[in-house]
């Protein structure tokens, strides 16, 4: 631990310290701090109280530093250059970086993006690594601590005031079934149709609430749920095997409708499209390394949702 009086030296005391090193003269080092001679007189022994040694010694040849002074000026050296060096411009080389990345995202779109992220970043940082972890509807606001750099969600994931975001895109619901389901072979299926048989729930966590039941208003004690899960894989494949129906964002059905033998009709009922964000904390918006993630990011989604933003920029 750090001495009180060593947490009392300043930046300009650690300067003063510096230059009396390199000029052995308290004048010439007072000339360079901009200080006189008796301020930098008095600099000095503050100094000497909070490393607990005098530091120069005065000699026929002027002042000689202490064995502790000398050991002293290398790291004070490498302290001053790297705060001086927190002001210079700052790069970022992808392909030099061991930097671990860190995204947070829904089950639906570490399914339906990640894969493509990581592809694209592990092109461009082979030495950096990726660590992904899965949120809920709740869970970034009920968080107090957010490490991480990206954050990928839809319009129906709470995001708390200290996050940046910018929208990415959209994509259609639709009515999914298995292919020898007896809605299968209609054109358009009626409300009457979508709500005499039983459905997945594809549940985000946080909350109860179910967005497709607000479209259907006064119709929804009518549906009933048989299957629940967390995971949009695993009820894709149950579909494929049942009767059941999924209503979801159809672009990852579409991607795996021929594997689990699907089939995929419009809802019955106006739902608006989910919207699909690029969200990341403020502190981080100058950051070199968290924007060129943003940007791997918003460039691999852009080329993938059926519906992109146009002129998106996630600065």
């Amino acid at each position: 631990m750090l001495s009180s009086e060593l947490q009392h030296v300043d930046m300009k005391s650690l300067m003063g310290l510096l230059y009396l090193l390199e000029e052995r003269n308290v004048s010439k080092a007072a000339n360079r701090l901009f200080l006189s001679q008796s301020a930098m007189s008095r600099l000095l022994q503050r100094l000497r109280d909070a490393f607990d040694d005098p530091l120069f010694i005065r000699t026929s040849k002027g002042m000689v530093p202490t064995a502790k002074a000398a050991a002293l000026e290398f790291p004070i050296r490498q302290m001053i250059e790297q705060m001086a060096g927190l002001n210079s411009i700052r790069t970022f080389s992808p392909d030099q970086s061991e930097r671990s990345f860190r995204l947070q995202t829904t089950h639906y779109q570490a399914q339906a993006y990640v894969p493509y992220i990581a592809s694209r970043f592990y092109q461009s940082a082979p030495h950096a690594s990726l660590e992904t972890s899965t949120i809920t509807e709740t869970s970034l606001i009920h968080s107090t601590e957010h490490h991480v750099d990206v954050v990928l969600v839809s319009n129906y994931i709470q995001v708390p005031n200290s996050f940046e975001r910018c929208l990415l895109g959209r994509e259609k619901f639709g009515c999914i079934m298995s292919r020898n389901h007896p809605l299968a072979s209609k054109t358009n299926i009626t409300l009457d149709d979508y709500i005499a048989h039983y459905h997945i729930l594809v549940s985000m966590g946080g909350t109860s609430r179910n967005f497709i039941n607000d479209a259907l208003k006064e119709q929804v004690k009518e549906r009933r749920f048989s299957f629940r899960t967390p995971y949009f894989l695993a009820a894709l494949a149950t579909v494929g095997q049942t009767d059941l129906l999924l209503s979801s964002s159809r672009l990852l059905a579409e991607r795996f409708q021929d594997q689990f033998g699907l089939t995929i009709r419009d809802l019955p009922f106006s739902f608006p499209d989910p919207e699909y964000y690029l969200c990341w904390p403020k502190a981080l918006t100058d950051d070199p390394g968290s924007q060129w993630f943003r940007s791997l990011c918003r460039e691999v989604i852009h080329d993938m949702i059926p519906y992109p933003e146009k002129n998106v920029s996630a600065e």
